[in-house]
């Protein structure tokens, strides 16, 4: 209307003549708008509201959810967790028993060897003792080797226990580090990650795991 208004004076002082023409040419025109102008008030004053609402409930205009995700370098945890150190430890004294039992069998074995190529070369036993022996020294190389096998089954398996439960330990501090902090995620971030970039001041690894160990030593 003020612009139509506008229109209406410049027209007259411009063209006289026209006064009468302009002013009911111009009240036609803002009947005709007069809907739309209300119809596009009511839009904005809707939009108005809605952004209102969004300030309230963001506290910025736009702004983008805070999701609050961070990350933690799950290597990193891994490695200077305190329960990983004693349990690699307990893990290595097993192993190296597992090593030390096959070496003394090996060496056993190989004497047991030497002695029958010996005795074999000098003629000191018969035919069939010598027989004998070899078939028992085969016996004993079959065993030696189902041994090694074992051992390294049972390693292997207790590796995987092993790192299942550094794991779940990891996972139910979390559980409760974030009952205070409240992040909607807490990504494992690692060399084999599917997470391609982090923005490092998302990561709380220093902080986790000084409460991790904090708890563990408990």
């Amino acid at each position: 209307m003020k612009k139509s208004i506008y229109f209406i004076i410049i027209g007259a002082i411009l063209v006289i003549g026209a006064v009468v023409f302009l002013v009911y040419n111009s009240a036609q025109r803002s009947k005709e708008k007069e809907p739309q102008n209300n119809q596009k008030s009511n839009k904005e004053q809707v939009k108005n509201e809605d952004q209102k609402q969004f300030q309230g409930q963001t506290g910025r205009e736009h702004q983008i959810p805070d999701f609050s995700i961070a990350y933690v370098e799950l290597d990193s945890i891994i490695e200077h967790y305190s329960m990983t150190k004693d349990l690699t430890g307990e893990l290595e004294v097993k192993m190296k028993k597992m090593e030390s039992d096959l070496s003394n069998r090996e060496r056993k074995l190989q004497a047991n060897l030497n002695d029958f190529q010996n005795k074999a070369t000098k003629g000191l036993e018969t035919r069939s003792r010598l027989a004998e022996m070899e078939q028992q020294l085969a016996v004993e190389n079959q065993n030696l080797m189902q041994l090694a096998e074992r051992y390294r089954m049972e390693m292997a398996e207790e590796h995987s226990v092993m790192q299942r439960k550094i794991i779940q330990s990891i996972m139910d501090y979390l559980k409760e580090y974030n009952k205070e902090k409240g992040y909607k995620y807490i990504l494992g971030n690692a060399f084999d990650a599917k997470i391609l970039y982090a923005d490092p001041s998302l990561n709380i690894t220093a902080d986790v795991l000084r409460g991790l160990n904090a708890q563990y030593k408990k």
